[in-house]
Formats: C-alpha cells, structure tokens, sequence
C-alpha cells in the first residue's frame, strides 16, 4: 500500500501544505531506492539535456540544495549514506550504490556533473528550483514528471509551469504561486498531490504522451467496475517546498509513489475516502487530471469496495 495518503473526507481546493516536522527529511529511501536511481541514470544517459536543464546563475542554489539533501539523506539513514566534512573538502560515500565522491563543496569543477544533476543521482526525488519574483522554474532533475517536461517549462512563472487549465483550477494555481513566493526562509513544508494513471511508468513526461493518451483512448471504453481496479493505479506525489536562505531560490523535491487501485481500495475505509473525493472534485480539475474518460466506471468500483455488504 502506499506509504501516503492524500485523500481525505472531500475535495481540497487548498494547498494543503503542513510544516516538516523534526525529523522528517525532504527526501526518501525505500525499498526502490537502487531500481528507481538505476532508473533515473539511465534517461539521464539517453537523453542528458531533457531530463536536466539549469538557466545560468543558479549554481549558488543548485549547491545549497546539494547542502541540504545530503545532509538529510546522512541523518535519515547514517549507515548507508556518509558525509564526511573537512573545511570545504568534502567526501560521500553512498553505501546503496558503493561509491564514494570527493569534492571541494562550491566548486563545480570537482564534481563530474553540475550540483544539481549529480545530487538527482543520489536520491529518488525529481528536483526542481524556482527563483525570482514571481517565482520560475530556473534549473531542474526531472525524470518521473506526470505530464510535463523541462524543455518546454524552464523559465516559466510558477502559476504557468502547469498552463493551460480551466477556470476551476487557475485559482488554485494562482494560490500556490504566492504561497511559494511568500515562503520564508528555512521553513520547510510538504503536501501531497495524487492522481490515477493507466500506466505504472514513472517517467509520464510529455514525450511520451502521445503514446500514453493513445492508449487511455483504447483502453477506457472497455474499463468497468469489474475490470478498473486491476488497469488502474493510483500515483501520489510528496512534494516539499523550501527557501533556500542564501540564494533566496526554493528547492520543489517530488517524491511519486504508485500502487495498483484494487491494491488501495481493498480497505473500506481507503476506498471511502477515495469515492468522497472524487465526487467533489470540480469537474474541471478531473478533465485536468485526465479521469473523465474513466470516471464513472471508477465510482462505480469505489462505491463496491466502499460497502462490500451491499455489492
């Protein structure tokens, strides 16, 4: 099952930020920790210039962001991921994948890639940085995007990065915008965002979305209740958001998780949730998110597994 749920008792037309507690870190390392690295170095060996892209002038943000999650990697897990500090002369030792990177910190020359992409390899988050008033997307990782690439986004404004959308879901986007302009320093905050998806790729950047929406065309129609709990999975983002204090930039991390739909809807209690959020979705946002071709077969489903005494 998924490690996080983000569906709740009705639709959330907020952000639905909340602070990181002490303790927890803006990265993760799981299970998939070494497939999903293996996964992300191998597009990045494809296709280098898709997958990273950085505008000049934020080298100062991509270390800081190197800083950051190198550290919370060692703290989340100290036995398998080493930093070791003497002055400006530092050594990571990756314990996962056995190696080990020694750098002066603040020089990119001592590293084989630019802070950024280096750092994407080390964790299993996409990475982005926003910078400027209003914020945009200045530099980035991103190899398991929902929909969406760095090609055709870098240089955006917040509120664009996701254009167009409807009128039900601009608000929402305009929202988030201030929110991440208004950011402090050093707060850090998280939220969750989830959608349902045909396919169990991570990597749904827009160079393969002809594919992808030619196959959701083939297979929706023969999608039913009986058939959608196996075709479907649920994909859910953990996103944080942090200022970085010396660039002033935010650092965006995107950790995404997916799991089969019947897998998430065998408890009542999760196929509940699912079903009343569904249900008070604004229809807009569910064209967004591309749900409407399966939307109703998919209730239909949920309201079975949400009370099996009566199916």
């Amino acid at each position: 099952m998924l490690p996080h749920f983000p569906f709740a008792d009705r639709f959330n037309d907020k952000m639905g930020t909340q602070p990181l507690r002490e303790g927890e870190g803006r990265v993760e390392a799981d299970a998939a920790y070494a497939a999903e690295i293996g996964l992300k170095r191998n597009l990045l060996a494809e296709h280098p210039d898709y997958y990273f892209r950085a505008l000049p002038g934020t080298e100062t943000a991509q270390w800081e962001a190197l800083d950051l999650l190198l550290h919370d990697l060692h703290r989340l897990d100290a036995d398998r991921f080493f930093l070791e500090k003497k002055d400006d002369r530092w050594r990571w030792q990756n314990g996962v994948l056995r190696e080990k990177t020694d750098f002066v910190f603040g020089k990119t020359e001592t590293l084989p890639l630019a802070p950024l992409d280096w750092l994407g390899r080390q964790v299993q988050e996409d990475l982005l940085l926003l910078a400027g008033s209003p914020p945009a997307l200045v530099a980035g990782q991103l190899c398991f995007a929902n929909d969406w690439s760095l090609d055709e986004k870098l240089g955006l404004p917040f509120a664009e990065i996701h254009a167009p959308v409807g009128d039900s879901v601009a608000p929402m986007l305009r929202a988030g915008a201030a929110f991440v302009e208004r950011l402090p320093p050093n707060r850090a905050v998280w939220r969750l965002n989830w959608s349902f998806k045909h396919s169990p790729e991570l990597d749904q950047t827009t160079r393969h979305a002809p594919r992808l929406k030619a196959e959701l065309a083939d297979l929706a129609p023969s999608l039913t209740p009986a058939t959608i709990g196996q075709r479907l999975f649920v994909r859910v983002e953990r996103q944080t958001l942090t200022r970085l204090p010396g660039s002033g930039a935010v650092l965006f991390t995107v950790r995404t998780h997916q799991s089969r739909l019947d897998a998430e809807a065998n408890a009542p209690d999760r196929a509940t949730r699912m079903l009343t959020v569904l249900r008070s979705t604004p229809p807009g946002l569910l064209d967004y998110k591309s749900i409407t071709p399966f939307r109703e077969p998919l209730l239909r489903f949920l309201e079975q597994k949400a009370h099996p005494e009566f199916s």
